[in-house]
């Protein structure tokens, strides 16, 4: 929602992609436009929005000129508004220009859930007036749904405003509280906007409720609920309330193959309403809320379950849970705080850092060489694809898992061309003549930077087998290895240029080998063998490797991505993604699976995975 552009953009989008449809003789696009109820769901987050940040002069001479950017309204034009990073620190005026013209004012990331944030949004939203006249449709062509979008962020601004204050757990109790406030505030907006036709309904998606309890950032589920419950009432009150429930429709969460807690908040929210699976049936709603003896009465979250079951009628009969990010998993949760160490410590007599998005700090003040998970690298649960032919000539691409197990762990060509690039850069001709007479300042400063270049030929090979992020190579590379190269010549002529150039290539598809391998080692967990027998799909006898499986466990523990009994089964001949994605539509307690496609063989590869699993 922060940009009105992208907005208008997704519309297009969506309606081009709507005609395609029509125009398939098939029968699907007649099914999909004579069947019951809307034929596609747009899905918006709503909190985060890039604002020009302005002073009070230039705040009351722009007023509500949405236009004065491409991002948004003004830094604090709305109640709530919270800063949570600087996207750009804004430019000086030239000297010599009196008008001021060329100065740029700062960008400021905001987040703000408030009830008249939310229904400004809606209100004025490109793509919510595009299709909003569409609910009073019977066979509605769009549903439009509104999430706010990481509710726990009104957590860690509230503790970095308030982090004087002594007594930590009574701090943390008030994050808490404020960011139940904001939540419900948006939800009131968003139960307004049902009834104006704004919207079908609203949800959530926060990367907090796939973290611990005991996290700082932690959001739960039934928090979620509650904030829902009492946004009803505060519009509707109670009446009506037999025939209509709140429209609280969707929850999403991250999720994999790695962070498997999410997955199990997904079956608590599934087992709470009783309805698992994608086709919205399963066992009765649990019973939680029921008065026992055995509980404390006075406990907040045993009133809280009791307020929820005495409210069961304003809930809706089911939410849908959404996992997110499905094929990226971030080191706890990507807060960059351990859950044994959480925000707040009563030990040590302080308060930690607040988390790096609040202060624009990536959590490391040194170069990735790509040897390193860390919150801006996180593990990439895919299998890449290389060349599988000598390098220069025309070949197929392969995937990385096939490519190793047909020719190794290293691309065919990749032990020559380093071999060469060694042998090009020894400078043996220089070497030669510094036997025979001194050399001159050009031959010196040559041989200075073959030795460089070779050294660091040598240290990229030597360190190869210990990549773990692909990206964070590549970063490298551009940080570190570039410069260093053009450091260290004038000019290279167009055969070392061309040299290097092959070298990288191949390098970098080595480094894409290791990290997809090191990756399905961490989840296979010690287990050999797997591969099918048959054409059955009856799997071989499982091997474990109890020194690798230690090993990898340990790896979990310490990236914070708990504990997995044994490992998965995963066949060689199956790449990463189309594994974790079919892991995760076979869980009934999905209802799908967002999955960002940057490229037409992306969705591809997610219409396979969803074809070979079990879901609806």
């Amino acid at each position: 929602m922060a940009n009105r552009q992208s907005e208008v953009n997704i519309g297009n989008a969506f309606d081009q992609a709507w005609e395609a449809l029509l125009e398939e003789d098939d029968g699907e696009a007649l099914n999909v436009t004579t069947g019951e109820g809307s034929a596609a769901t747009i899905t918006c987050r709503l909190g985060y929005r890039a604002a020009v940040v302005l002073s009070e002069k230039e705040a009351n001479d722009a007023k509500d000129n949405t236009a004065i950017n491409d991002c948004q309204e003004r830094e604090g034009k709305f109640h709530g508004d919270t800063r949570v990073n600087v996207l750009f620190a804004g430019k000086a005026a030239d000297v010599d220009n009196e008008d001021n013209s060329s100065s740029q004012p700062a960008v400021a990331l905001v987040h703000n859930l408030s009830q008249e944030y939310v229904l400004h949004s809606l209100r004025t939203s490109p793509l919510f007036e595009k299709y909003k006249d569409t609910a009073t449709n019977d066979n509605k062509r769009v549903s439009l749904i509104s999430l706010a979008h990481n509710p726990e962020t009104q957590i860690a601004a509230y503790l970095m405003n308030n982090h004087h204050q002594e007594s930590k757990t009574q701090l943390l109790q008030n994050a808490r509280v404020y960011m139940k406030e904001a939540l419900k505030a948006a939800f009131i907006g968003y139960e307004i906007a049902v009834t104006e036709g704004l919207i079908d309904g609203y949800g959530v998606d926060s990367n907090g409720l796939s973290l611990q309890p005991n996290h700082d950032m932690h959001l739960s589920w039934r928090d979620i609920l509650e904030c829902s419950v009492d946004a009803y009432l505060e519009v509707h009150g109670n009446e009506n309330s037999n025939e209509r429930t709140s429209s609280l429709k969707t929850i999403r969460l991250p999720g994999n193959v790695l962070e498997t807690r999410g997955l199990e908040v997904a079956n608590e929210i599934c087992s709470f309403f009783g309805t698992c699976g994608n086709n919205g049936e399963g066992n009765n709603p649990s019973e939680e809320g029921l008065p026992t003896f055995t509980e404390d009465q006075s406990d907040p979250l045993v009133q809280q379950r009791q307020k929820l079951r005495k409210m069961r009628c304003i809930l809706p009969s089911s939410v849908e849970v959404y996992v997110t990010r499905p094929l990226t998993a971030y080191p706890h949760g990507g807060t960059g705080w351990d859950q044994s160490s959480p925000g707040l410590s009563e030990s040590g007599g302080g308060i930690s850092a607040p988390p790096a998005f609040l202060n624009g700090d990536n959590g490391s003040s040194t170069e990735s060489d790509g040897k390193k998970i860390d919150a801006k690298h996180p593990v990439r649960i895919l299998d890449y694809q290389v060349e599988s032919g000598p390098i220069g000539l025309p070949g197929e691409l392969s995937w990385t898992n096939l490519h190793y197990k047909e020719y190794g762990p290293r691309p065919s060509a990749y032990q020559p061309i380093l071999n060469a690039v060694l042998s090009h850069f020894d400078a043996d001709a220089i070497l030669e003549a510094s036997l025979e007479r001194e050399l001159t300042v050009e031959e010196r400063e040559t041989l200075e930077g073959c030795k460089l270049i070779r050294d660091m030929v040598h240290d990229l090979d030597a360190s190869l087998d210990t990549m773990k992020s692909f990206a964070a190579y590549e970063e490298y590379l551009v940080n570190v290895a570039v410069p260093l190269i053009y450091g260290s010549f004038e000019e290279l002529d167009e055969e070392s240029a061309g040299m290097l150039q092959l070298f990288f290539r191949v390098h970098g598809m080595a480094v894409r080998m290791v990290v997809s391998r090191w990756t399905r080692e961490m989840l296979m967990g010690g287990w050999t063998n797997i591969d099918p027998v048959d054409d059955q799909k009856v799997s071989a006898t499982i091997e474990v490797d109890k020194d690798q499986e230690e090993k990898m466990v340990k790896i979990r523990q310490i990236l914070g991505f708990g504990e997995l009994k044994g490992g998965y089964n995963i066949p060689d001949s199956t790449t990463l993604q189309e594994f974790a994605l079919k892991n995760l539509l076979d869980e009934n307690a999905v209802k799908g699976v967002v999955v960002g496609c940057s490229r037409p063989e992306h969705v591809l590869e997610a219409v396979r995975a969803a074809d070979t699993s079990n879901s609806e």
